[in-house]
């Protein structure tokens, strides 16, 4: 636990009355020295009305959310040594547990410096302090832009924009935010949730400790902890093992019980991670960010000891708590490995269960980490996410998706900004086979995750996740997300987000405008033609596939035809040859008789000839036969009537019934 020096009184000339952040402090400290604050203590700390001054720059450093043990609650875990140098908190010499306190001052016991411009102001002097007006101011502009239709009919002719500035300016003097961190969460929230989230995050969190079911029972726990005055209850249905203190006569991180390892001390809203988690017996999991071991113990207390659980941290300093804490409560399954989290891929073998509570800016606890107000902006946020986007993505690729029990991954952070969570969750989303799942089994409130937020939009099933506030569940903020592992490849090609502006739109400028271009002569089709263009890209993929499927069943039924009209040609043709031979051969005929049918067969023949022949058929042997017939039939007339007078006429009559009979 981090035994940190009170802030200085301020001069009488920079405020009326001096605000210390001391007190506020002071009260948790004797809450959990055992001791009562005092009444003025109580009544100025639930005004709120506390400053912050700018910490110093070895304190600047990106917050695990996984201190929960030791910085939740200002109690020393055993063994447990934070970093001086990044601002982690620190053990007191005698081991006395204290409250967390912030630094306000640097090292050297200078003046207090500050970020916000307008606060900066006010501690000078050159702006008055009138906070109660500043707080009214607050509560009025926050309604008027809850309701903004009613802006017109009081006779405030502000714009919009021009009384969210003013909120901005006033949010950032009387909570001690820096501007830019007061915009960001009046724009993320609305106005009237804004300024509960602000007030929530002037309250200290309750102090909460979680029963280790391998060596007691909680209502052992609270039978023990209540015979030494320490006032517990159950914090909730939603877990069975989680106990919240109201008050202790005696240190809690120094009882029997603690260092027997019947309890860990943990904030509440760590423990949803790893219920999240849901690891099963002889398991092999991997918590990736480990230190001091709030949750790696919950997790091997899940298992049961059994299975393996591998525990990293990259700081070799929080090692020596986590593996205090893995000791102290009585865990044999675990592995401490102490290496960067995106090298972990080709050393680990393949996992059923991946948590990772990845660093974070720190948004989220505010109330544990003042320094957070004036420190953090989206720029940090920003940064911090690509570091987050790589962690995520190697805990992904460690887990085997053919796991028969689990094939499952849990990001988590401390922090409430969209930058940190959604954007990191859709990053894994387009860049792995994996998808959300919904957790609601283990652990049943918390807030929808946002599919839009201002005009970023993110995928539907963003909703699965889980946010946790602290003006809502009176908790620290916290986003969770379960991710279920589909294929073991990685997609080669990512999809692309064209959500947001026009990059991916190709422009065709003068710069292709090249002769040979400008000489060539296109051809279009005729309007009002639904002939598709030539390369086929102006239809869709299922018009495309309807053309190309009619194309092939009319070549298929013109091969059909054609096929069976060289079966029937063929078979015509076999039956007339085959028909001939079969024919039976006539009998031998007298001479006589033989003639007189020859005669008979060529009249009945010859008009059908005539009839038969086609025009410009006059050259082939069929009409010349007939044309001589014709010739020898007219003489044989002639002979028969004696003249030459009556041939014409005959002739003349036989056209006639030539015509007729055509």
């Amino acid at each position: 636990l981090k035994s940190c020096a009170t802030t200085p009184p301020l001069p009488p000339s920079s405020l009326s009355p001096p605000l210390p952040r001391a007190m506020k402090k002071g009260k948790a400290k004797a809450k959990a020295g055992g001791k009562k604050a005092p009444k003025e203590e109580k009544e100025v700390a639930a005004e709120g009305e506390d400053w912050l001054g700018e910490a110093s720059d070895d304190e600047d450093r990106i917050v695990d959310s996984d201190e929960d043990s030791d910085a939740a609650t200002g109690v020393a875990d055993e063994g447990s040594e934070e970093e001086d140098d990044d601002g982690g908190d620190e053990v007191d010499d005698d081991g006395e547990a204290g409250a967390l306190a912030v630094r306000d001052d640097d090292d050297d016991g200078g003046e207090v410096r500050h970020k916000s411009k307008v606060l900066s102001r006010v501690i000078s002097g050159e702006q008055p302090a009138d906070l109660s007006a500043i707080k009214q101011r607050i509560h009025d502009a926050a309604a008027l832009l809850s309701n903004w239709r009613k802006a017109k009919q009081l006779g405030d002719k502000r714009t919009r924009e021009e009384v969210l500035s003013g909120l901005v300016g006033d949010c950032s003097t009387y909570f001690g935010y820096s501007e830019e961190l007061a915009e960001y969460f009046l724009r993320m929230f609305a106005p009237e949730q804004a300024i509960q989230f602000f007030e929530a995050n002037e309250k200290s969190r309750p102090l909460t400790i979680r029963t280790n079911s391998l060596k007691a029972r909680r209502q052992s726990l609270m039978q023990s902890l209540t015979a030494r005055k320490v006032q517990v209850d159950p914090i909730g249905a939603w877990t069975k093992v989680g106990l919240k203190v109201y008050e202790s006569a005696v240190p809690v991180g120094a009882t029997p019980e603690y260092l027997g390892g019947q309890y860990m001390i943990q904030s509440a809203s760590s423990f949803v991670p790893v219920m999240a988690l849901a690891p099963q017996m002889n398991e092999t999991v991997l918590d990736m960010a480990a230190a001091p071991g709030g949750k790696t113990t919950y997790i091997g207390q899940l298992m049961k000891n059994t299975g393996t659980l591998f525990a990293n941290d990259l700081r070799k300093e929080r090692c020596k708590a986590l593996v205090a804490n893995v000791h102290r409560m009585g865990l044999t399954n675990v592995i401490v490995t102490c290496m960067d989290g995106k090298k972990l891929g080709g050393m680990l073998p393949r996992l059923d269960r991946v948590l990772l509570d990845a660093p974070c800016s720190g948004s989220g606890i505010i109330a544990r980490d003042p320094s957070v107000k004036v420190k953090r902006g989206t720029k940090d946020f920003e940064e911090t996410s690509r570091l987050q986007k790589e962690l995520l993505n190697t805990a992904i690729d460690m887990v085997d998706a053919n796991s028969k029990t689990g094939g499952y991954i849990v990001y988590s952070t401390c922090s409430v900004s969209v930058e940190e969570n959604e954007a990191v969750v859709e990053h894994a989303l387009k860049t792995r086979s994996v998808e959300l799942v919904s957790f609601s089994s283990a652990v049943n409130f918390g807030v929808e995750g946002m599919t839009k937020f201002r005009e970023s939009r993110f995928h539907p099933s963003m909703s699965m996740c889980r946010r946790y506030y602290p003006h809502v569940h009176n908790m620290d903020g916290f986003f969770v997300a379960k991710f279920k592992k589909t294929s073991n490849t990685i997609p080669e090609r990512t999809k692309k987000d064209r959500s947001k502006g026009t990059d991916h739109i190709q422009v065709w400028g003068e710069e292709h405008w090249t002769p040979d271009m400008m000489e060539t002569v296109v051809d279009f089709p005729p309007p009002g033609s639904s002939a598709a263009p030539a390369d086929g890209k102006r239809l869709n993929k299922k018009e495309r596939k309807k053309i190309k499927r009619a194309a092939q069943l009319a070549a298929r039924a013109a091969a059909a035809i054609s096929s069976a009209t060289g079966e029937a040609a063929a078979s015509s043709s076999a039956a007339a040859v085959a028909s001939k031979p079969d024919e039976p051969e006539e009998e031998p005929q007298p001479p006589a008789k033989a003639a007189a049918k020859k005669k008979v067969l060529k009249k009945r023949k010859a008009p059908a000839a005539t009839v038969a022949e086609p025009e410009g058929a006059e050259g082939s042997p069929e009409a010349q036969k007939a044309e001589a017939g014709k010739k020898r039939k007219l003489v044989k007339k002639k002979k028969a009537s004696g003249g030459d007078a009556a041939a014409p006429a005959s002739s003349e009559g036989g056209k006639k019934k030539r015509r007729k009979v055509a």
